[in-house]
């Protein structure tokens, strides 16, 4: 399984959230401001939407893991060689 790693947003690059994919605007201290593809635009705190990152890196490594293991599980009533 590999490691969470540390998140930093950076200027014009995207990422996604549960709203969407959106782009920092721009960062200031503890807040950024962030647009989504509709146009939308909020300011909001870096270590909320840090903690949103880290949460769906979790979740993409538990579901890659979980992938491999179905796929490296012997399917129901097939023989397992000897």
């Amino acid at each position: 399984m590999e490691p969470i790693t540390e998140f930093e947003f950076t200027v014009d690059e995207q990422y996604e959230n549960e709203k969407g994919i959106f782009t920092v605007v721009s960062i200031h201290k503890q807040d950024m401001v962030i647009r989504w593809q509709n146009g939308e635009k909020i300011t909001t705190n870096i270590d909320l939407q840090g903690r949103i990152q880290k949460r769906k890196q979790r979740e993409k490594i538990i579901r890659e893991a979980e992938d491999n293991d179905t796929k490296t599980r012997p399917r129901k009533g097939s023989k397992i060689p000897k």
